[in-house]
């Protein structure tokens, strides 16, 4: 096993390749974030153009949230990861609250966005 020390047969540290690898993960994650963002994008149509009922577009935003949610904070975008859980955590209330339809819509709306919004910027850098 090499300590961080030790070179490869390339004359790479520990350090480096990790440092490679994590900055090929985080690549792939930025790649992987523009589709998700479009995931959310579709079901906020289908939602507001009465394609789907608000309970099953909250299902499918929470789905990509839950998707992002854990790799975007160990990747190093923690504000997006925060964000995620917090759109995951407001529909996890509100189902638990028995609220549904268009009230609990017009609650997941504007964090939805927002979580978007900082996914635009991530992407934008």
């Amino acid at each position: 096993m090499m300590d961080s020390g030790t070179m490869d047969g390339q004359g790479r540290s520990l350090d480096e390749i990790v440092a490679e690898r994590l900055a090929q993960t985080r690549q792939l994650f930025l790649n992987i974030l523009g589709p998700r963002l479009e995931e959310i994008a579709h079901a906020r149509r289908k939602v507001e153009t009465g394609a789907i009922r608000a309970e099953d577009g909250m299902a499918e935003i929470r789905s990509v949230c839950h998707k992002i949610a854990g790799s975007a904070g160990s990747l190093g975008f923690a504000d997006l990861g925060d964000l995620a859980n917090e759109v995951q955590t407001v529909i996890d209330e509100l189902r638990h609250a028995g609220r549904h339809g268009a009230e609990a819509w017009h609650v997941v709306r504007p964090i939805a966005d927002e979580f978007y919004d900082a996914a635009q910027a991530v992407l934008r850098r």
